[in-house]
């Protein structure tokens, strides 16, 4: 043993202790004395909720907050426990008081007044100008797309005026999307100067389904009360930016940086020099840099974004908190190891934080995540490392006083999760499971220290220096005695990291779930792998950029390394991403599920600190959290009707019937011709509107899916229903060949879908519902291209009552449909969107309706629904119902009448 163990030496204390103490991150108890800004922010989040639920005057709130806290004040001085109770009760007050005295964006109604077709002469600040892009665009009933360039800008109304008329003055903001065939050159514009184009003026469009995303708030927590648009030729600028705001600014910048990065991409030197493709950027690539680097996500295409949404790692592509806090932490790190005092690398990491943060334009995310930073610092300050859950506690409060809307916000949700889940989870469980036998590999010489040490961690030291007189022999004294501990303390290290990817991806699995919709089964191997790339790949891609900055040609070797790191990090999404179930897509859990959730990370935070069963409590109580979110909520349906709704999907058709025994059927999943709204980028109609809205049902997989023809603004939205609810079935007439066709039937064979063939005389049951095919005709041969006519056409019945589903057919296949009789409904779905080409007076009469429904956009430039239309319907006396006025329309069908269903509420 002499060979392994040195001579006896009587250690300082210090040393001794160091091995035997807990680490920075130690398991802290956890109680009102050791954390009580924690408990403050869990009531003052209490009180935000009971916000939405009550309303107390904020007079009445403040005296409520005085008084607790006086009486806290007062009961501290006999025990600290008599406190609890009215200091919880200011805090919540407090929380109460803050989101009933927040401001919230005016709705700007005197702007909407002005929306129309006719353009109007605005006048106008620019308070952010976009990039110029070229797009590929289809006018209305043209054949072939159109390539155009157009420009969007945010303007601060002055006025607006006819072109021939005195302006009057109007307050609100304004979204302009300029377009350009190309010849017209766009004004150098920036933000400050005064512009006046003329432009029409539209609302904001949103799509009113419940469980959709609300566009019109979105854009009026930005200051953006309505749309318009305009040809650049006619904008003119009256006054240029003497001296712009700090934002226009910061805006500017970031956008000048996006477009140096996505310039490098053309002008890369790279090829010149020899290198071979993996270490040259692409466009593609670029696109990527400039979202990691500025925060600029409008250059991303959805072909580069859908592979890391699948795997659960969109965070690392964009400027996120994450980003921020790797660059803050190396900061930090730095800072300690050049020995500054704790004050000094508290500023210094803070400076740092919001220089970056400012460079990428200071966006929500960034915002919040720099804010974290800079008060959980400023926290480690005043409580001197006593608590990590204080300092977070800290910095939620002070968040949340500042924005109490934003509790609800999937970002800061999602951030103030993340850094529980290592902070208040990871970083216990690692002391207390991994820590000391990391510590255990330090100093091994000292074997004196080793009877303070517990009696497993003493046996682990032993354990490595016979290793050591194992190995001596085999590869020399001075590696023996120092490469078992470095690899243990390597594979330690990686222990730490999957313990820290597990935490988070489990504790991440609600907001996923909730506002994304995702479990992302691979998830945790991916950020396994590419979150230690992304600490080399971020420095790296500020490193080009800097050089960038410079010279071109000093970029050339920093953007080699880049383009490696981000072609290894994209490689493996790829794979992974392409991998059979790498994504599986789920409604939100049920608001108890989500209660239990919450519930369960409390559990977890305080097992974490026990000294008795920490570990098996822990993996209990995440097993649960994991079951909550997966766990299957039953569908929204009313038991006993069938129900007929129109989802809401703009000039475009989706209908969802559910029958009385839960089946579910999907007709049509919407789409548009002309693509994406103005200013939309990646647009996806079936995701981002059908599917939440059946999400928001709680459906996770449908029965059968109906497509009526092959026109974009049907069958569009398919591709994204079909992989997020891989239906039984699917239902097709006779279609021609096209290339949206032919994806369709190709990707239902590859989500297992049994395709079923319809024509009229078809019938059959579908659960409890009767289905009639009235159209195509069996003998019916399509044309070459999809027409109106290849619609499939199907009446549904339960008891008494029926429902007709007419697709856009015209007059041809509803003559040949009123020849064959039968088509008697008590519901309506009014072909081809109220055009004067369908719902002819003589079909309109065998249907003999008592209500009808038509799908159709606002605004739409087909002019539909025609006025003849509504004509022959209201001499009818039928009860008309537009999704274009009412949203989402819903009919019930209890077998002896039809009732028409309120609109649930969106939100």
């Amino acid at each position: 043993m002499s060979t392994i163990i040195a001579p006896r030496r009587t250690p300082p204390r210090n040393q001794a202790a160091t091995l035997a103490k807990p680490g920075i991150h130690g398991t802290e108890r956890l109680n009102f004395q050791i954390a009580p800004s924690l408990f403050a922010a869990v009531c003052f989040a209490i009180g935000i909720l009971l916000s939405r639920l009550t309303y107390q005057p904020p007079p009445l709130a403040l005296l409520t907050i005085i008084l607790a806290a006086a009486v806290a004040r007062f009961s501290a001085r006999f025990a600290n426990r008599l406190a609890l109770a009215p200091a919880c009760l200011a805090w919540l007050t407090a929380g109460l008081f803050c989101a009933e005295i927040h401001p919230y964006p005016p709705p700007q109604t005197a702007l909407l007044s002005y929306a129309s077709r006719s353009p109007h002469l605005l006048r106008g600040e620019v308070i952010r100008a976009g990039p110029v892009r070229t797009t590929d665009s289809i006018a209305p009933f043209a054949t072939h797309a159109v390539r155009e360039k157009s420009q969007t800008l945010d303007l601060k109304l002055h006025s607006i005026g006819e072109p021939s008329g005195a302006p009057r003055p109007v307050a609100g903001g304004i979204r302009l999307t300029l377009y350009s065939n190309g010849v017209e050159a766009f004004l150098p514009l920036q933000c400050g100067d005064i512009v006046t184009p003329l432009a029409a003026i539209h609302a904001p469009e949103r799509y009113n389904d419940p469980g959709v995303w609300d566009s019109t708030a979105y854009l009026l927590q930005q200051g953006i009360g309505a749309t318009a648009s305009g040809k650049a030729a006619e904008a003119r600028t009256v006054a240029r930016a003497g001296h712009p705001s700090l934002t226009c600014r910061l805006k500017a910048l970031q956008q000048a940086a996006s477009e140096k990065i996505m310039s490098f991409a053309d002008q890369d030197a790279a090829p010149a020099m020899g290198l071979p493709p993996f270490f040259r950027l692409t466009a593609e690539d670029a696109s990527m840099l400039a979202a990691m680097i500025t925060g600029d996500r409008t250059w991303l295409q959805r072909r580069t974004r859908i592979g890391f949404e699948r795997t659960g790692s969109f965070h690392l592509l964009v400027v996120s908190g994450l980003h921020l806090a790797i660059f803050a932490g190396i900061i930090f790190w730095l800072a300690q190891r050049l020995s500054l005092p704790r004050v000094w690398s508290s500023l210094l990491t803070v400076a740092a934080a919001l220089a970056y943060a400012v460079f990428t334009g200071f966006g929500q995310p960034v915002q919040r995540s720099f804010w974290m930073v800079t008060l959980y610092l400023l926290g480690r300050l005043l409580w001197r490392q006593r608590s990590a859950l204080n300092a977070i506690g800290f910095a939620a409060v002070c968040l949340l006083a500042a924005n109490p809307p934003s509790l609800f916000e999937a970002g800061f949700q999602m951030t103030l999760l993340s850094v529980v889940a290592i902070a208040g989870i990871a970083a216990p469980l690692a002391e207390r499971a991994l820590a000391p036998y990391l510590r255990a590999t330090q100093r091994l010489s000292l074997v004196a220290i080793d009877p303070a040490l517990p009696p497993k961690i003493a046996q682990f030291r032993v354990s490595l220096r016979l290793l050591a007189a194992h190995l001596k022999p085999l590869i020399g004294s001075g590696l023996a005695s120092s490469l078992p501990a470095f690899l243990i303390r390597t594979l330690l290290r990686v222990g730490e990291l999957l313990l820290v990817s597990i935490v988070v991806e489990v504790v991440m699995s609600l907001p996923m779930a909730t506002y994304f919709h995702r479990v992302t089964i691979l998830a945790l191997p991916v950020n396994f792998l590419i979150v230690p790339f992304l600490g080399l790949l971020l420095p790296s891609a500020l490193l080009t950029f800097v050089a960038l900055l410079v010279s071109t040609r000093f970029a050339v070797i920093p953007a080699a390394l880049t383009a490696a790191l981000l072609h290894t990090v994209t490689k493996l999404i790829h794979v992974f991403s392409a991998m059979r179930g790498s994504d599986l897509r789920i409604p939100g859990p049920s608001t108890a599920a989500i209660a239990i959730f919450v519930l369960l990370i409390a559990v977890v935070v305080v097992a974490a600190r026990l000294r008795r069963l920490a570990v098996p409590i822990c993996i209990a109580a995440m097993t649960l959290m994991a079951a909550a979110v997966l766990f299957p909520r039953p569908v929204e349906r009313h038991a006993g009707v069938l129900e007929v709704t129109a989802i809401d999907v703009g000039q475009g058709d989706s209908l969802l019937i559910v029958t009385p025994d839960g089946k579910t059927l999907l007709v049509d999943a919407g789409g548009s011709p002309f693509g994406p709204p103005p200013g939309v980028a990646n647009f996806d109609i079936g995701e981002e509107v059908v599917s939440a809205y059946l999400w928001s049902r709680g459906i996770r997989r449908l029965d059968a899916v109906a497509l009526t023809h092959a026109h974009a603004d049907h069958i569009g939205g398919m591709p994204a229903v079909l992989a997020n609810f891989r239906p039984r079935e699917i239902w097709i007439g006779n279609n021609p060949h096209s290339e949206a066709y032919d994806l369709f039937l190709a990707q239902g064979e590859a989500v297992g879908s049994l395709v079923r063939h319809h024509t009229a005389g078809d019938h059959f049951t579908f659960g409890t519902m009767d289905v009639t095919t009235l159209a195509p005709n069996i003998d019916y041969h399509p044309g070459p291209a999809p027409t109106n006519n290849d619609s499939l056409v199907l009446r549904i019945q339960y008891g008494h009552t029926s429902a007709l589903l007419e697709g856009d057919a015209e007059a041809p296949s509803e003559d040949r449909m009123v020849h064959e009789g039968g088509l008697r409904s008590d519901v309506l779905k009014v072909g081809h969107h109220g055009s004067r080409t369908s719902t002819t007076p003589s079909f309109l009469a065998a249907v003999d309706p008592a209500y009808a429904v038509i799908s159709v956009g606002s605004r739409n430039l087909y002019g539909h629904p025609r006025l003849e239309t509504l004509n022959e319907l209201e001499a009818g006396q039928i009860h008309t119902y537009r999704t274009d006025a009412l949203g989402l329309t819903m009919f019930y069908l209890d077998g002896s009448r039809v009732l028409p269903a309120p609109m649930p509420a969106s939100h």
